[in-house]
């Protein structure tokens, strides 16, 4: 069964933590891979691991589902042991991998083996653009998405001459290379690309930079502190859009002042806590930090879906209201994950889209 990968289970260790006790027959098992030991990722795999479990707690099919943890290696090919070793427990169905790299590795030995029936949701998209086997499912919180939803926003709202502000790292280079491509296929173009700081000198020189731009939109690809800080300097006759980068989820209307009519996107689970489909879930004790919120809340839906693949699969069309948006599987094997919008008005969060 699975030849190429049987060939690697003595990657990891055979250990598999249960969230509840062992299976009757009827049970149907779920299995989870996630790195809850490693240095880098174990914070954010514990946070997943803690969203499972709350979804798992509350779901009415509780007593006929059990859910494991098998924990993975840091290195990308650690992952094939562990799916092996999920496979061999009796998995209908199996989450993760949650990084980039596994993800890779994952798709690529399921795209050279024989088929594997059991549907497989990996928390997060690979790089490039591997060939997705059938039963695997790619759903995450890619930065690049939300990017790319806010610029076809920004379009819808019939805007065409963007300004970027980007800051000098690697997610906010993503994020800005995400906007360009989608606004340039919504029919906007980019007039100018600026990089943001929170420096005094280059403040001013940002303010000389952008005088009389031929710009009626401004993207800021930057965190909550740089937004704050460059917002003032920029026209504010163009509107500002922003992704849930902006966000740091505490309201403090005197210091978010300054960025008054920003629309930007995010989830349900931070913007929508009092929505009867989103506080029936317990929330972390003491509450997270915003991106720990986020995985958190990945974790919820992500062992929604799997019910969802075990009672009924998860085919082209497949929907589900979930607490980190909108799912829809589409074709290709990826699952849409379509945010709220919000803006920000008197230094308040208010959301922009209703949700029914």
């Amino acid at each position: 069964m699975q030849a190429l990968l049987f060939v690697l289970a003595s990657l990891v260790p055979t250990a598999l933590a249960a969230a509840q006790p062992a299976r009757t027959p009827d049970t149907r098992l779920v299995v989870a891979l996630l790195p809850l030991e490693s240095t880098t990722f174990g914070r954010a795999a514990i946070n997943v691991r803690n969203g499972l479990t709350a979804a798992w707690t509350q779901s009415p099919a509780r007593s006929q589902i059990e859910l494991r943890f098998i924990n993975v290696g840091d290195q990308p090919n650690d992952i094939i042991g562990a799916y092996n070793q999920a496979l061999a427990a009796g998995a209908r169905a199996i989450i993760g991998p949650l990084t980039r790299d596994q993800v890779g590795a994952l798709a690529s030995a399921l795209a050279q083996s024989s088929p594997v029936n059991v549907p497989t949701i990996a928390l997060n998209v690979a790089e490039g653009n591997p060939r997705i086997a059938q039963n695997l499912l790619l759903f995450g919180l890619p930065a690049e998405v939300e990017a790319q939803q806010v610029a076809r926003l920004a379009a819808r709202d019939g805007h065409r001459r963007a300004l970027v502000l980007t800051q000098a790292n690697a997610l906010s280079r993503r994020l800005q290379q995400a906007f360009v491509e989608a606004f340039a296929a919504a029919g906007g173009a980019v007039v100018a690309i600026h990089a943001a700081s929170t420096d005094p000198a280059a403040l001013n020189k940002l303010r000389a930079a952008t005088q009389g731009a031929n710009a009626d939109v401004v993207f800021l690809a930057a965190d909550l502190p740089t937004a704050r800080a460059v917002r003032p300097f920029i026209d504010t006759q163009w509107p500002a859009y922003a992704t849930s980068q902006l966000w740091s989820g505490a309201v403090d209307p005197a210091a978010n002042f300054d960025l008054n009519g920003t629309r930007l996107l995010d989830m349900p689970w931070l913007l929508e806590p009092d929505h009867p489909a989103v506080m029936i879930y317990a929330r972390p004790q003491p509450p997270l930090a915003p991106e720990n919120e986020r995985l958190y809340a990945l974790g919820i839906d992500a062992f929604r879906l799997a019910e969802l693949a075990l009672e009924r699969g998860l085919g082209p069309g497949t929907l589900l209201d979930g607490v980190t948006g909108r799912l829809t599987v589409e074709r290709g094997q990826l699952i849409s994950r379509e945010l709220l919008g919000a803006q920000i008005r008197q230094g308040q969060l208010v959301i922009g889209i209703e949700r029914k």
